[in-house]
């Protein structure tokens, strides 16, 4: 059969009989429910596709030779698999993903538990691999199960990567190390960074890499804990979801925080939240039922989401300045639900959408920055992510630039964040602020930080702050807006990580040992008669970044997803 150059360089001009050709290809394998290709996508009949569940966004591209076989495989848009590159397992790919010829990504892991069984017979096990936005994968490199590859990263050709590589970095070799940062390079610096420290395995017995974490020292024993934590999440969720399940006199199944507590927006997206942890739903509802549910909260004329057991008080509710706290989480929480079940709101945010520059700056500067940081930093983080999901879901052009000109415009340049501190509450308000105005702004639109050092010494002085953060104290909202702020600082900045990472492993060992089988956390974290979902979906999040931190979160088998997840959500270019 003579080759065509379409079915090995697919992006070229295709003449109309090919085109044609396509279509027809594609309509024949959507007849199977599993598989989906978005607009503009081209798939050569010379590929090796044998997937179990597929789904391209447009403009995606899969040359001939490329093998795709026993796959659950999601691609994200502009994305292309050059020929004779494999995928196999469960696999994740973000937007504008390269992958380079005979490049093999392993979604899965034989099962090795057994020794009275040979290799061969016994079950595989399936964490998945998960590749960020822009991300170039060279020929040859081989990436394993588990492995999580951040956004803008760069994969040399024939490396073999075994655990996460963070956003902007360079990495390469076998096991793949670190070469330098993307962005410290576009700053002009040629430094080598050692921060990527790779072994060929991670395994709770593993205690050759002592050192791997700077001068830390993690022991066999913090290992094993977390893998058992994370299986026993695993094995408990569905379970757990239910203990928060009640069904009304309507037959209607929803849940609440806590038993006894009244019904919130909230409970049903911290069910979603939780359940999606583990890959699966919440226990009594189908994904379209979740669906239907979670959009029907949505007000059509503002966009924004009110709670209808908790309405705001109609005399003093300004959806137009974004005025009630509960309708401003919900945009966050619903919004983030209904991605996790591959759906959107109903209806775009025009509250956000129709707000003029000329009115935002004014609102910006009126907020309560010297008293109430962290309200200011609650209202931005509704602003920006409803930019975000109209930039992503109803293909708005209002992007945040001028968001973030007025955020670099304010920042204290001292101490690296917005507002001041109080008399009676120290830095507790700015810090908190930080973290809720990061989080949808810099964090999910994957902007550096302005002063990521000050940042870090004033997160650092609050931390400890034995009013906060003494153990019978602890919650769930002021150890977050702690380890994430340093989280995000660390992808930029080496600076005073050896006490970061000691600040994350006593907190950990904290948060481990207040966990209840079946039940989860309470939200202050030693009351443990008031465990809820709110409090086991935010500690569960804590874990796994006070884990990233210490370079050791693979071993818990689960991701935070929607509010808390760790990924970039929406790239800036």
């Amino acid at each position: 059969m003579k080759q065509r150059v379409v079915d090995y360089m697919p992006w070229m001009p295709k003449s109309e009989e090919e085109q044609q050709e396509q279509i027809e290809l594609q309509r024949q394998l959507m007849k199977n429910e599993n598989i989906r290709f978005g607009e503009g996508c081209f798939l050569s009949p010379e590929a090796i596709f044998m997937p179990n569940s597929f789904a391209m966004g447009n403009r995606g591209f899969i040359s001939g030779g490329a093998i795709i076989r026993g796959s659950n495989l999601v691609m994200g848009d502009d994305c292309s698999l050059n020929s004779y590159a494999l995928i196999s397992g469960k696999v994740t790919l973000g937007n504008g993903v390269r992958i380079a010829s005979h490049a093999s990504l392993y979604g899965f892991n034989h099962g090795i538990d057994s020794i009275e069984l040979p290799v061969f017979k016994q079950p595989c096990v399936y964490k998945g691999i998960t590749v960020g936005d822009d991300v170039w994968v060279g020929a040859n490199v081989v990436i394993l199960d588990g492995v999580t590859v951040g956004s803008h990263a760069i994969i040399a050709a024939g490396a073999v990567v075994t655990k996460d590589v963070p956003d902007y970095a360079i990495v390469g070799g076998n096991p793949a190390k670190l070469i330098r940062s993307r962005l410290n390079e576009a700053k002009g610096e040629k430094a080598m960074d050692t921060k990527y420290e790779t072994a060929n395995t991670i395994d709770a017995s593993d205690t050759t890499d002592a050192n791997k974490a700077g001068n830390s020292s993690w022991n066999a024993s913090l290992r094993s804990r977390l893998q058992l934590f994370g299986k026993e999440i695993i094995e408990q969720m569905s379970g757990l979801l239910a203990s928060y399940s009640e069904t009304g006199e309507d037959g209607e199944t929803f849940f609440r925080d806590r038993p006894g507590y009244k019904r919130t927006v909230r409970a049903y997206c911290d069910a979603t939240e939780l359940a999606a942890m583990v890959d699966a739903l919440p226990p009594g509802w189908t994904r379209e039922e979740l669906i239907a549910k979670l959009q029907s909260f949505q007000d059509a004329e503002s966009g924004l989401l009110p709670d209808p057991w908790s309405q705001p008080a109609q005399d003093t509710y300004n959806p137009r300045l974004l005025s009630d706290h509960l309708a401003r989480y919900h945009l966050l929480a619903v919004g983030y639900s209904l991605e996790l079940l591959d759906a959107k709101l109903t209806y775009p945010v025009h509250a956000v959408e129709n707000l003029s520059t000329k009115d935002l700056y004014p609102h910006l500067d009126n907020l309560p920055w010297s008293t109430r940081a962290w309200s200011c930093g609650d209202w931005i983080d509704c602003y920006a992510t409803g930019l975000y999901l109209n930039l992503k879901h109803f293909d708005s052009v209002k992007r945040p630039d001028d968001l973030f000109g007025w955020l670099l415009t304010h920042v204290n340049k001292l101490s690296g964040l917005w507002g001041q501190p109080t008399e009676k509450e120290d830095w507790l308000q700015p810090v908190n602020g930080f973290y809720r105005l990061t989080r949808a702004t810099y964090a999910q639109f994957g902007v550096p930080l302005p002063h990521p050092e000050r940042t870090i010494d004033t997160v650092l002085a609050h931390s400890r702050n034995l009013v906060f953060f003494r153990e019978d104290r602890l919650n769930a909202c002021n150890v977050l807006d702690v380890v994430h702020p340093l989280w995000l600082c660390m992808k930029q900045s080496e600076y005073r990580r050896d006490e970061i990472i000691a600040w994350a492993k006593k907190h950990l060992e904290l948060a481990l040992k207040h966990w209840i089988p079946g039940r989860g956390f309470a939200f202050q974290l030693t009351k443990h008669e008031e465990t809820g979902l709110q409090g086991t979906e935010m500690w569960l999040s804590i874990v796994y970044l006070l884990a990233d931190v210490c370079e050791i979160s693979e071993l818990l088998g689960y991701r935070p997803k929607g509010v808390h997840r760790t990924e970039v959500a929406l790239p800036l270019s």
